[in-house]
């Protein structure tokens, strides 16, 4: 009886879950990851668009383009996710297709 019983809840466990640890664990590192890189993304965009207003304050004028932008401000920015309009010195975070 002990043993139908063990057997029944093995089978309960492995067939009743609809994903299994590893999957719930990996779907919330993922999830993690993603909120922890908008958040990273968010505070460069901060710090960038300080960049762009003493630029435009020292220059008289917005960077022309994401490649002067980027040239302005050296190493450390990756300006990948971020769409920058030179007429309004306006920078956002890119908005990627799923």
């Amino acid at each position: 009886m002990k043993e139908i019983l063990f057997a029944c809840l093995v089978a309960l466990f492995l067939f009743g879950c609809d994903r299994s640890p590893v999957e719930k664990f990996s779907e919330e590192m993922l999830v993690s990851y993603e909120t922890s890189r908008v958040a990273a993304d968010q505070a460069s965009l901060q710090a960038i668009q300080r960049f762009i207003r003493s630029y435009r304050a020292m220059n008289e004028r917005y960077p022309e383009s994401i490649e002067e932008l980027e040239d302005a401000l050296g190493t450390g920015y990756d300006l990948e996710p971020y769409d920058y309009d030179p007429a309004s010195g306006t920078l956002t975070v890119r908005q990627w297709d799923e």
